[in-house]
């Protein structure tokens, strides 16, 4: 797969080596700014956010960006998120909004950059690199002892299609990180209301994670069973689908560039993630929540 996306990369224009280069600009700036890293540290969920309500301004007003050149939907936002995937402690994040194209083929949302190397109507599909930020076991004392997960880039695939109201997308990415594994991502949304410049809509997220991903985000091994603070047991782990959740995006057009958002996300942990020792008792929940608000300006 790494070999496939070399070649598509390789082949492209000067622009889109800027896109690249724009995007790991930015993928380096989170990753070694102290700063940023306190508040970027939520593994994937910060990205499923940002994501989310990238998709969902996309369905309400699906030609805001122009495509031509280089364009962006930047802005601040704040938001409740829980401290890992299944932790029942929320904490209030910065929710950094990240929307940048260049002309009809490259998209940097959040911290995920794709490549439409196939466009057909409603159709794309090609290469994405994203950048998954880790784990460390300071974020809750119920991590203490367990192996951290690694901030990596993920390489992958992904395919999309989107009508006037509605999207569906799918997209796999593996780590380049050992042993943190892969991860297959479905996302279905469609507009529910509208009422002048107030638009709503729906969407349903899931995700598959791999027998590696599934064990390092939710198992405990026997090593780590001996060293945890929070005497949590072993627990092994086989590939299943992790989790699934519900997210409502609402948007208000203040000005021609200026949006104000907002998101409420109610999700669930399933099969093995949510019998882990991290979710069980009254260490953690498979209930899982995310609110969060912001605006963004368009350049």
């Amino acid at each position: 797969m790494v070999r496939v996306m070399s070649a598509t990369f390789s082949c492209v224009s000067r622009g889109t080596r800027y896109a690249r280069r724009l995007f790991v600009g930015v993928a380096t700036a989170m990753s070694m700014s102290g700063a940023a890293e306190a508040q970027l540290d939520i593994a994937s969920g910060i990205n499923d956010v940002i994501q989310t309500v990238n998709e969902g301004i996309d369905l309400i007003w699906p030609n805001d960006l122009k495509i031509e050149g280089l364009s962006a939907r930047l802005g601040p936002g704040i938001g409740f998120t829980p401290d890992y995937e299944g932790s029942d402690n929320y904490r209030l994040r910065v929710l950094p909004i990240i929307d940048v194209r260049y002309k009809e083929r490259w998209r940097l949302n959040g911290s995920l950059l794709t490549y439409a190397a196939i466009k057909n109507g409603a159709f794309e599909a090609g290469p994405l690199l994203h950048l998954r930020f880790g784990r460390p076991e300071n974020r809750n004392p119920i991590l203490r002892g367990l192996r951290e997960i690694d901030t990596t880039f993920q390489t992958g695939v992904f395919a999309r299609y989107q009508t006037q109201s509605g999207l569906v997308s799918l997209n796999y990415r593996h780590a380049l990180s050992e042993g943190i594994g892969g991860s297959l991502d479905f996302t279905a949304g469609h507009g529910v209301y509208k009422n002048g410049n107030f638009v709503t809509i729906l969407g349903l997220r899931g995700r598959w994670l791999s027998k590696k991903a599934m064990q390092r985000n939710f198992g405990v091994t026997i090593e780590e069973a001996a060293r945890s603070e929070a005497g949590l047991p072993a627990f092994a782990t086989n590939s299943g689908f992790s989790d699934i959740s519900a997210n409502v995006v609402g948007a208000y057009r203040l000005s021609d560039r200026v949006r104000l958002l907002s998101l409420f996300s109610v999700g669930h942990l399933l099969s093995d993630a949510r019998r882990s020792p991290l979710v069980q008792g009254d260490v953690g929940s498979s209930l899982q929540l995310v609110f969060g608000v912001g605006f963004t300006s368009q350049f």
